[in-house]
């Protein structure tokens, strides 16, 4: 076995995009990469690789498409390992497995509960429930390739179950990219006594909090909980709510970490997304060029300049707008979507 080799990235590099076939792990050696994924409230998140920590590990040992894309900021010199390489790396470095488990077990974590205060529920109802909700949740989203899974998911583990026509219905509807039909009645709660748990429950049953007072060491107050609540509040066009939600957490000085200090940092550009979507384009232009003046090097940097552009276009300053459009194309990466969506603007589109 060779071993890892050595990979050297200029700036605006992309190491690999979302749904790329997973086949090596990374180590960062030299310079920065961001991870930009999306959370499961819909928020596009973007995250610092450390300095000598490993990332692609999951989707390469999973073998399943990638979750996020890489992206080189600067600079950035990279140790690349095959499957096969990491695992003989790894298999006598009993620190560095509990490292990596921690970590994979906060994120399940925070999944978790992000999906339970999406629902709004506490304590799960049963699997089958629990998973059309999640499916429709999804959908409703709009995000209809989770959606689409998740209900095949429970017409493989529940045949016989109580939502079954519903799930056939909408999974076709899903598929399609159809809008979630208004015509459809609420999702109503109905035991399914005899439902058989599989694999499925016991997922559920190790995603789940096992005690009250695991629970209830979720501080509501962290900017963690905070920035996922304004989040949810956005999504469901609650935009006033979440304003005030976002403009608190923008304003916290506790953070202790550098995930917290990027929610603190993202706040200020979705107070102003949520005033755009609530079309109050004054006051989302002060907040996407208070963001510019707040943090001229920030992740959200060039998406925010993009919708100051929009924001300004529909405010009717055409001309202004056009040269924000224009600045956008010329920044880093140059061949993202952010940058295609600003051509289209330029030529014309919408």
């Amino acid at each position: 076995m060779s071993g890892p080799i050595v990979r050297n990235y200029k700036g605006g590099s992309i190491v690999y995009f979302e749904k790329d076939k997973a086949e090596d792990i990374f180590v960062l050696q030299k310079g920065r990469v961001v991870l930009t994924y999306t959370n499961i409230n819909g928020v596009e998140l973007k995250e610092d690789v450390k300095l000598g920590e490993f990332f692609g590990v999951k989707s390469a040992i999973g073998r399943y498409p990638r979750e996020e894309t890489a992206q080189v900021i600067g600079a950035a010199t990279v140790l690349v390992f095959k499957v096969p390489e990491f695992e003989k790396f790894v298999s006598d470095k009993t620190h560095l497995i509990i490292k990596m488990l921690k970590v994979f077990s906060s994120q399940l974590r925070q999944v978790h509960r992000q999906v339970r205060e999406i629902l709004g529920q506490g304590e799960a109802k049963n699997p089958a429930f629990e998973l059309m909700n999640v499916a429709e949740v999804f959908y409703k989203n709009g995000n209809f390739e989770h959606a689409a899974y998740a209900f095949e998911k429970y017409l493989q583990h529940y045949p016989d179950g109580m939502y079954i026509d519903r799930a056939k219905q909408l999974v076709d509807l899903a598929r399609k990219k159809t809008p979630f039909p208004l015509t459809i009645q609420e999702l109503v709660y109905k035991p399914e006594p005899g439902a058989q748990a599989g694999k499925l429950q016991e997922m559920l049953k190790t995603m789940a909090v096992p005690s009250p007072n695991a629970t209830s060491s979720v501080d509501p107050n962290s900017i963690l909980s905070q920035y996922d609540k304004a989040s949810t509040l956005m999504n469901a066009g609650k935009y006033a709510d979440s304003i005030d939600l976002f403009k608190t957490v923008s304003e916290r000085t506790d953070s202790v970490t550098q995930e917290e200090e990027q929610f603190v940092e993202n706040s200020l550009f979705y107070m102003g997304k949520s005033s755009f979507k609530a079309k109050d384009y004054p006051s989302a232009i002060t907040h996407f060029s208070s963001f510019i003046k707040k943090y001229p090097k920030g992740l959200l940097l060039k998406e925010n300049l993009y919708h100051l552009a929009l924001a300004t276009e529909a405010s009717g300053e055409k001309e202004k707008a056009k040269q924000l459009f224009q600045k956008v194309t010329q920044m880093p990466p140059l061949d993202d979507s952010i940058s295609e969506d600003a051509k289209s603007k330029l030529k014309g589109g919408k």
